[in-house]
């Protein structure tokens, strides 16, 4: 069999192709919805997170923060904004969180809303003390929260105002009576 240029070149091509696109083909456990930097989450871990964020901030009257995307956007600022060992240190307390609530018989997205706060009870009432718990858990409510009050529904349907009162510069002044 007599190989040319243009067979070789042609098979070269083919072969970097598959190499390139092999390993987004092979795909080891679920992938999240995001794709981070510096962070590695399931999607299972994501939808913790979700739940999380649901059972921080429900949706009522108003929406809530899965609603807004608070859980997006606190995953996005723990990928962006903080430091190694933070992240590190973040990553370990969500995993431990997941295993925590596996010991009490059933993932945290499993449960029901009313279990999902119990869950939380001894987070809010700081009897929890392994240090990335408390770390993950704090960070993460802070930045739901953060999500949330910094969200366009918030901003601009919750009657929201950057400077309180108006300033009223030309008022005639009248005399007292």
């Amino acid at each position: 069999m007599v190989i040319n240029r243009r067979t070789a070149l042609k098979q070269m091509a083919v072969v970097s192709a598959a190499i390139a696109v092999a390993p987004s083909l092979v795909s080891c456990g679920s992938k999240p919805s995001l794709l981070f930097k510096s962070i590695s989450i399931t999607k299972e871990e994501e939808e913790m997170l979700t739940a999380l964020a649901d059972t921080i901030i429900p949706k009522s009257n108003t929406p809530g923060a899965v609603e807004v995307n608070a859980h997006l956007y606190s995953a996005k600022m723990i990928d962006d904004c903080m430091a190694k060992n933070d992240q590190t240190k973040w990553l370990s307390g969500l995993r431990k969180f997941a295993s925590m609530a596996e010991e009490k018989s059933k993932d945290f997205t499993d449960m029901n809303k009313e279990d999902r706060e119990n869950f939380l009870v001894p987070f809010e009432e700081k009897k929890i003390t392994d240090g990335d718990l408390v770390y993950f858990y704090e960070t993460t409510k802070y930045l739901t929260v953060n999500g949330y009050t910094t969200s366009e529904y918030y901003l601009t349907q919750q009657g929201f105002s950057l400077i309180p009162g108006r300033f009223q510069g030309c008022v005639a002044v009248g005399t007292s009576s």
